[in-house]
């Protein structure tokens, strides 16, 4: 792996470390919602024509490296330089499977130091409501993105069905035995987010610069009072069918999802079909 960096010049968190995201015993609920959007996140980009990637806000790196198995030419972005050794770990507990190494650039979202048109996808996982700016990282990911490439965005939406349900049932939760989970519902935006996701949001990200092109909802009730304690005390077969029962739901209707899935195109590339 090689690695550059780039001066950071906006107020981010910079120095994130999984740590910041939730300590304690996670629930299948919410396993299954990181497990699941990860799966979506390859599953998109593998669907693609095959070259270069980059993944802004990359995090561990988990998808990349399984990207670059595929064949995939992997470039990940992260401010946080603790969040690049955890990638350089993923890589390496990967061994010798591991067909193609990941490089490695330390730097913001909203100024890639890459040239015009120089990769097929760029996606952000989980992350863009973390950016100080969005619409500038939008920006930067259809400079860079080819003609025909694509960029894949997945973001949280905290109006989903489980926020929404969420509300209605907190004056019931804070009453009762639930009255833990009460304390950092599921529709509380965290502090280290620059801004609410939600569909009527995420439908407006591409700007004058980006279409959107697809959009499926990825989990549902995750993190609703009392779901995972249940599924917690289901079988797991039984737990794990709800949850993919939940999730085929979800992907149809992804203003009531947990995740939101998109996939744009740049606009250039429509003004030219069009014509």
């Amino acid at each position: 792996m090689t690695v550059q960096q780039v001066e950071t010049k906006h107020q981010v968190d910079t120095e994130y470390q999984f740590d910041h995201v939730m300590t304690g015993d996670i629930l299948p609920d919410l396993d299954f919602l990181w497990n699941r959007m990860s799966d979506a996140t390859v599953e998109t980009v593998s669907e693609l024509p095959m070259g270069r990637v980059l993944d802004v806000g990359s995090g561990a790196s988990k998808e990349l490296v399984r990207l670059a198995n595929m064949g995939w030419e992997a470039w990940a972005v992260d401010p946080s330089a603790h969040m690049l050794g955890m990638s350089q770990m993923t890589h390496d507990e990967a061994g010798d499977g591991t067909m193609a190494s990941i490089k490695l650039v330390r730097s913001i979202g909203e100024q890639l130091p890459f040239a015009n048109e120089s990769f097929d996808v760029v996606y952000c996982q989980a992350a863009l409501d973390h950016f100080a700016d969005r619409n500038a990282f939008m920006a930067e990911a259809a400079r860079i993105v080819k003609p025909d490439g694509r960029v894949v965005i997945s973001l949280n939406n905290f109006e989903g069905l489980a926020c929404k349900l969420g509300r209605l049932l907190h004056p019931a939760a804070k009453a009762s035995r639930l009255h833990h989970c009460a304390d950092w519902p599921c529709w509380n935006i965290p502090p280290d987010h620059t801004f609410k996701g939600d569909w009527p949001l995420v439908k407006t990200l591409g700007g004058d610069a980006l279409v959107l092109e697809e959009a499926y909802g990825v989990a549902l009730l995750t993190m609703l009072y009392g779901w995972g304690h249940l599924l917690n005390r289901l079988p797991a077969r039984v737990a794990r069918r709800l949850l993919q029962t939940a999730d085929r739901i979800a992907h149809d209707r992804p203003a009531w999802s947990d995740v939101i899935v998109t996939v744009w195109k740049p606009a250039a590339q429509s003004e030219t079909a069009a014509s």
